[in-house]
């Protein structure tokens, strides 16, 4: 931003669960609240937001000057952090970090369902 314009750009973003477990509704509607809180509080504003079992996409609308993996940071670590925090039962069902630490991001979402099938496809679990 300076005194003639200011500038914005919109993420497309994708991100998953650590080894594709499902989250649970109680968890969904935790993370989407915390979500919200991130948004307000790094001043970015959350346009879309989509999670399921195992993914969350979300576009969002901030500043050309924001550094998104801090946005990353906040959202999926704070967002498992706090969970774990107000439901302990949910680390203990986890056993591991909540979420992938890989995420895509692209500022257009074209590819972005070819590129995520890709890597689902490349990263499924072995079937004994």
């Amino acid at each position: 931003m300076n005194k003639y314009h200011v500038s914005f750009l919109q993420y497309h973003i994708n991100f998953i669960t650590k080894y594709f477990r499902s989250l649970q509704d109680e968890d969904k509607t935790f993370i989407k609240k915390h979500f919200q809180s991130v948004s307000t509080r790094h001043e970015f504003k959350i346009v879309e937001k989509d999670i399921r079992e195992c993914r969350v996409n979300l576009i969002i609308h901030c500043k050309t000057t924001y550094y998104i993996p801090n946005i990353m940071k906040a959202l999926t670590g704070g967002s498992a952090r706090f969970l774990y925090k107000a439901f302990p039962e949910t680390k203990l069902n986890y056993k591991v970090s909540l979420w992938e630490q890989k995420y895509f991001i692209a500022t257009e979402d074209t590819q972005l369902d070819k590129i995520v099938q890709r890597y689902r496809d490349a990263n499924k679990p072995i079937q004994n």
